[in-house]
This record gives C-alpha cells, sequence and structure tokens, in this order.
C-alpha cells in the first residue's frame, strides 16, 4: 500500500493521541501531591494537587480529559476508513463505541485499539510506529526519563522515512541525536509535519 501524506498524517497522529491517553491512564489516579504537581508542570496543567488534577481529566470539557483526548483518536480512526482493512476498521469502531458508551473503559480498549493497528500493513505500522515514539520521548524528555530506548526506535524509523524520500528528517533528527532536548525535539516534530504536508 503507498499511502497518502494526508492518511500518513492521521495515522500519526492516530498512534500520538493513543499513546498520550495510555500514558494518562498509566498514572491516573493521581495519588501524591508532589508527583501530581510535577506532571501538571511538565505538560502545563492547571493543577495544584492530586486531587485537582484527577478532576481536571475526569471533566470531559477539557481539552486534557481521557474523554477529549479519545475523541482526536477516534476521529482519525473514521478518516482512515478506506485505509484499514475491513475487519481491522470493525473491530476498531466496535471499541470506540464501547468507550462512548462508558468513557471508564477508555483505558480498557486503548492497547486493544494498538493491537489491531500493529498488525495492519507495514505503511501503516511505519506511521503509527512513528507517532508512539514521539509521543514516548515527549514524555520522556518533560518528565527527565532515559531516552535512549525510543532514541534507538525512532533511528530504524527515521531511516525506513529517508529510504522513502524524507530526506530532510534527516538533518532535525541528527540534531536532536546530538543534543536531546525539547527545543531540538520541536524542531524535529516541526520537520516530519512539513513533510506530510509536500509531495516527496
Amino acid at each position: 500500500m503507498v499511502l497518502l501524506n494526508s492518511n500518513a498524517q492521521h495515522i500519526f497522529w492516530l498512534g500520538r493521541y493513543l499513546s498520550r491517553t495510555q500514558f494518562l491512564c498509566a498514572h491516573f489516579p493521581f495519588i501524591k501531591d508532589d508527583e501530581a504537581i510535577a506532571y501538571a508542570h511538565a505538560f502545563c496543567l492547571p493543577a495544584f494537587d492530586a486531587a485537582s488534577l484527577n478532576a481536571l481529566v475526569l471533566d470531559e470539557t477539557q481539552p486534557t480529559s481521557f474523554k477529549q483526548q479519545f475523541q482526536i483518536a477516534k476521529d482519525n480512526i473514521q478518516e482512515l476508513r478506506g485505509v484499514f482493512s475491513a475487519k481491522a476498521y470493525a473491530e476498531l469502531n466496535k471499541l470506540v463505541k464501547t468507550a462512548d458508551q462508558n468513557p471508564g473503559y477508555i483505558c480498557d480498549v486503548i492497547s486493544d485499539c494498538q493491537d489491531i493497528l500493529e498488525a495492519e500493513s507495514a505503511d501503516v505500522f511505519l506511521f503509527f510506529s512513528l507517532g508512539q515514539c514521539l509521543e514516548q520521548l515527549d514524555h520522556e524528555l518533560r518528565l527527565g526519563g532515559d531516552t535512549a530506548l525510543t532514541l534507538s526506535k525512532i533511528n530504524y524509523i527515521v531511516d525506513e522515512l529517508v529510504e522513502m524520500g524524507w530526506t530532510d528528517l534527516k538533518e532535525f533528527w541528527n540534531e536532536l541525536r546530538q543534543n536531546t532536548d525539547l527545543m531540538r525535539f520541536y524542531h524535529f516534530s516541526d520537520s516530519i509535519q512539513h513533510m506530510f504536508e509536500i509531495d516527496v
């Protein structure tokens, strides 16, 4: 399958938002105030203790809530109806429906959604993995985690993308590997976004 850039972009963001929601699920509920404050500061969230952060991510009107994050992933799935196999699309829709009917199931269906997507075509898996890895690296940089494994995974993906003609990524990727910080992460992310918007 040869993906249109627009479809590749939807797959990439689907990977990012499913990973973002899964990351939040892994931390929720927040118990310790100091950990909640560190998380809130890292992601610029208006919370001052564990209770207020828990309330924030459960408030469906907030863009950082479980509901809103999953809605973006759901919208990307709908945009990709003609890209996924019929079986995968049906299974994803079933999971989305379950989460819509009971938002408390969102954390339960995230891993199932990821398993389905990872079994799709090589191109789908490539851009989905790119989204997952960039989201993981974002979390690690914000919270001071070990980035070595994630950088190794992204390096493999970048090599694949360069082979596909995304040669402009290499410069920004090399800069990020040499100095792994948020500023260079944003430069690399912007370069990916640029590649989605042009023909290669």
